[in-house]
């Protein structure tokens, strides 16, 4: 088994646990890890796939949205109490 194989079977039940414990942290930092390959790649998943070279506002508003997510869930974790005012 590939490393990136290994490394989706071993994310899947984390997301499942963390989910269920309300750490949603973890999910923000899956958000910003969905950065990477997407800038790395200039493609991104939406709904479909999105090219950055062929709808670039698109792609760069999704990465942004990606991004925000992230800062937003992992704030929440980090500060409870502006949780509300953050989600």
């Amino acid at each position: 088994m590939n490393t990136q194989r290994t490394f989706n079977y071993i994310a899947f039940p984390v997301l499942l646990v963390a989910a269920a414990l309300g750490t949603y942290w973890v999910w923000g930092l899956l958000f910003l890890w969905w950065i990477v390959p997407a800038l790395m790649s200039g493609r991104a998943h939406f709904v479909f796939e999105v090219n950055r070279d062929e709808d670039p506002i698109l792609f760069w508003a999704v990465v942004v949205l990606w991004a925000v997510f992230g800062v937003m869930t992992i704030a929440a974790s980090l500060f409870p109490q502006y949780a509300a005012w953050l989600v």
